[in-house]
């Protein structure tokens, strides 16, 4: 029997240690090839996954749009490269490159990229 192998866009890592590490350029660059051949413009991958937390990094071509969707914990939205189009029933917010957003639990959001943009998700699972 053959094994399969996962895609490295496809692999979560759990904690295995008491410290996981990163090269974000190094992700996001993948990510980024992943999101200009998607139909979607978007591509992402689970950087860590331990208990209830997530963190997760988005690559969107620019002009994608993430419908109206919520978390059911608190979220942060890091603006790493780009910019975001933040939409909540507060209104509309630009997110540029080094922008950091927390939003309550629940609450409705939309986002569309006004430039090809990379953005790391941190939330909580309930």
């Amino acid at each position: 029997m053959e094994k399969t192998k996962t895609s490295a866009v496809l692999r979560t890592r759990r904690l295995s240690s008491k410290m996981l590490r990163f090269l974000v350029d190094a992700e996001d660059e993948t990510l980024r090839e992943f999101a200009q051949a998607s139909k979607t413009g978007r591509a992402a991958k689970t950087l860590v996954k331990q208990g209830p937390l997530r963190v997760t990094l988005v690559a969107l071509k620019k002009g994608t749009a993430l419908p109206p969707h919520h978390v059911a914990g608190p979220v942060s939205i890091q603006i790493l490269r780009g910019c975001l189009d933040l939409t909540t029933d507060n209104g509309a917010v630009d997110l540029p490159t080094g922008s950091l957003a927390s939003l309550q639990a629940g609450l409705i959001h939309a986002a569309k990229a006004r430039d090809d943009s990379a953005i790391l998700i941190t939330f909580a699972m309930p």
